[in-house]
This record gives structure tokens, sequence and C-alpha cells, in this order.
């Protein structure tokens, strides 16, 4: 197998796994993978530091593990995976037509939305979102002040609607990062009961500061729950 495809291929892995898990930490993310293929959490957090964070020190997995990280991905196993691979060999026109590919498509959507300026920001004018229960979705900015779901309409931000989510947690979740930065914030309703967020702000409803977890929230208010693979305890 050659080393530049696993690598590749580990990358993939840890990117699918960023887009379906709210902490993007190594062993998060790794203990999101294993729940979700045959590969151990061990074996996912070697590959994360050989190919991700560089430490040499950590051999290339087993052609086994490859093969299921393949079929995390989607494939049949490595062999499937180099013969779907499509590789675009690189012209001297190739920058320069991804440029001007690139900037039509953003003077297009510019045009959709009424707004011809090309952005690169985190925020993108003349569109709006709202809060829905748990996360935030596109709403039209007609519909403001408020959206269908009895909740205001806001200009939209792309770092919100992306990664601000309220999540439900257990002691299975990982709340702090391995540096012990909070992954998770918090806030008591009027019902004393606390709603967890993926990330710090202003509440969404009550417009209320969110606080960083701590260690007495944890043990107060989260449900005790047994995490079902034995992979967590390693």
């Amino acid at each position: 197998m050659d080393e530049k495809y696993i690598a590749e291929i580990v990358r993939k892995v840890f990117e699918k796994a960023k887009t379906e898990h709210a902490s993007h930490s190594r062993f998060a993310l790794s203990s999101h993978i294993s729940d979700h293929s045959d590969l151990s959490s061990k074996t996912l957090e070697r590959a994360y530091d050989r190919y991700i964070n560089k430490k040499k020190k950590y051999g290339a997995p087993q052609a086994e593990s490859v093969d299921l990280c393949c079929k995390y991905l989607g494939y049949d196993n490595y062999a499937d995976y180099i013969k779907k691979r499509k590789t675009v060999p690189a012209t001297k026109w190739t920058i320069p037509i991804l440029v001007v590919v690139s900037l039509v498509l953003a003077i297009v959507m510019g045009i959709r939305y009424g707004n011809t300026t090309v952005s690169t920001g985190e925020k993108a004018e003349n569109q709006c979102m709202a809060w829905a229960d748990s996360i935030y979705v596109e709403v039209p900015c007609t519909t403001k002040p408020y959206s269908s779901f009895g909740t205001k309409v806001e200009p939209m931000d792309i770092t919100k609607l992306k990664h601000f989510k309220k999540v439900d947690v257990n002691m299975a979740t990982q709340f702090f990062s391995e540096d012990d930065k909070p992954l998770l914030w918090y806030h008591k309703n009027k019902d004393g009961e606390i709603e967890y967020f993926t990330a710090p702000g202003l509440h969404p409803t009550n417009d209320e500061t969110l606080r960083k977890i701590t260690p007495y929230i944890i043990q107060t208010y989260v449900p005790v729950h047994s995490y079902k693979k034995d992979s967590f305890l390693e």
C-alpha cells in the first residue's frame, strides 16, 4: 500500500467524522469513528497522530485497518478506493480555469441572493437564518421579524449555522479537549433544566450569555450512562 494514499485516506476519514460529530478533538473523533465501524479507537488515534499531527514515531496502520477506513468512506476496500479515485493531472491552465469558474459561480450566487459582491467573510449579505429547536437553519429574509419556528430572523452567520447546536449529553460525552478547554457551554432555563450548546455566545431564544461547562455542572446535572463499547475505556 502506498503511504501517500494511506495518509490521504486517514485525512478523509477524520474529515468525514468532523461533519458527523460536534467535538473535533482527536479522542472524540476516534471514538465516533470506532462507534460507526470495526476500527478500534486506539488504532485511529495512532493514525491521527501519524498523518495529521505528523508524529512519525507511530507506525503505519495495518492493511486490514486501511481496508476498514475505506469501508467507513463508502468503498469496499483499499483496492476499490484506488480504483475509483480520480486524479486530474495539473496543467498550466488548471489554476486560471479554476479561478475563472470560481468567480463566475460567486457572481451567480451573488445575483441569486441579490448581492453581486464577492465576499469571503463569515457573514453573507441578504441571507438570513433562524433558530429551529436545536440548530440554525436558512430562512428567507422576507420572513422578518419572525420565522415559521416562532424565532427571530437573524442575518446569516455561516459559523453559527455550521457549528452552533443544542445537544443532549451523558457521562460518555467529551466535555473538555485534551488541553482542558471546554467543548460545551450551558444555560439553565426557567424550569431549572440545563441546556447544552456546542459553541459559546448568546442563548438563541433569550439572548442570555452561555456559560462554559464545569466539573460541578457535569457531576450535578449530567445523567449517568454506561458507554456501550469497551474501546472507550482503553
